[in-house]
């Protein structure tokens, strides 16, 4: 029988991100389903100003040059500011002539080159949903994302929330809904004690972690907000914070004083690299995603991956990934209040309530060869 070729359309590392990681996992995984996988990768995602500053690919990574040959067994060929590289890498897609392409989607800024894929190649389209809707407004996204659902010959949902979203959209298109796989953990496993030393967290107490990129919509200003009610019940629990500011930093830092609790908040800013981010989950009691919406969020799959128990709002399909009362604390409502409230609750339920035994029996349910078998059942059918 004869192997299915598979053409996989997403950034790659070095780009940084969570999509970048989540692309290099699957395609290992279908590597080890005895699939062929063709990464085809971006060489820049955004122009130069979007960035704010901060750099597009992992610290010390140097940017691939987009050559014939493979970078890392991965193919840069896309520049997306650059239209006349879609149709170079529409050429080579085609000459290549796998039997259907996966590309992944998360915002309205990739309908027209996906598009021009499938029409300049003729080869089969999945659309692998990271996101329905842009997080940040985009207009004419709408229009954009009907366009794309009618170019598209089956669309991979990461929750039950994107999938009934897609049906609604676009009732004709075949979706399957399946679920975001846990990342293995990485780095030495140290103790929670070793991981602070290393970070200089002078804290014996509960540490909340908030971590990855800032931006509006995942709420760390209501996160703040709620700290001061946390801190009146628990005031041995600490906040760390660690990510990339793509909102003001200052902002966030005026905020800490205004509200009085700049000694129990913990400032890590800037991207953190690959063997650093174990020692911030090792470090910490539980995982915090106030997000304002979501359709679902890696940094879940991260936190449990090292065994951590995560407090999420009730926001999208971010839940989904939760099981209230066992793995985390699922908030009804993203407010400051309950967003206290539902940290409250985490740390006096934590006494009884063995959250790390329970995530790790999650974890052994939401692996990557499970996902692999059913995506590449899924590109077998649509490729026929």
């Amino acid at each position: 029988m004869k192997t299915l070729h598979i053409a996989l359309i997403s950034p790659f590392f070095p780009l940084k991100g969570g999509i970048s990681r989540f692309s290099g996992e699957l395609r290992r995984a279908l590597i080890e389903q005895d699939y062929r996988v063709t990464a085809i990768s971006f060489r820049r995602l955004y122009p130069r100003f979007l960035l704010r500053g901060n750099p597009a690919y992992e610290p010390g990574a140097v940017p691939p040059k987009g050559r014939a040959g493979d970078d890392g067994g991965c193919r840069p060929l896309i520049d997306l500011p650059n239209p006349i590289t879609w149709i170079s890498a529409a050429l080579r897609v085609r000459r290549m002539r796998p039997d259907i392409m996966i590309c992944a989607y998360w915002t309205p800024l990739l309908v027209p080159l996906f598009v021009l894929l499938r029409r300049l190649t003729g080869i089969r389209m999945i659309v692998l949903m990271h996101n329905f809707s842009s997080h940040e407004r985009f207009p004419g996204e709408e229009p954009l994302r009907k366009l794309l659902l009618a170019s598209a010959d089956g669309v991979l949902a990461l929750s039950r929330h994107v999938g009934g979203l897609v049906r609604e959209a676009s009732p004709s298109v075949r979706v399957e809904t399946l679920f975001h796989p846990l990342y293995p953990p990485s780095g030495d496993a140290v103790s929670r004690e070793e991981a602070r030393r290393l970070l200089g967290i002078r804290h014996q107490g509960p540490l909340l972690l908030f971590f990855g990129y800032v931006r509006r919509y995942k709420g760390l200003d209501m996160l703040l907000e709620a700290m001061p009610a946390v801190l009146r019940s628990h005031p041995e629990a600490m906040l760390a914070i660690a990510g990339e500011f793509h909102a003001g930093e200052k902002t966030f830092r005026d905020a800490v004083r205004r509200l009085g609790i700049a000694d129990r908040v913990l400032f890590y800013p800037g991207f953190v690299p690959a063997e650093r981010t174990p020692l911030f989950f090792r470090a910490s009691n539980a995982v915090v995603l106030p997000y304002r919406e979501a359709s679902q969020s890696g940094v879940v799959q991260q936190a449990y991956g090292f065994g951590v128990p995560v407090i999420v709002t009730d926001t999208g399909g971010l839940a989904e990934a939760v099981r209230d009362g066992r793995t985390g604390v699922v908030v009804a409502g993203a407010s400051p209040g309950a967003i206290a409230s539902g940290i409250v609750r985490f740390l006096e339920s934590a006494r009884s309530i063995p959250y790390e035994r329970h995530v790790a029996d999650l974890a052994a349910e939401l692996s990557w060869t499970p996902f692999a078998e059913r995506v590449g059942a899924f590109a077998e059918e649509r490729s026929r």
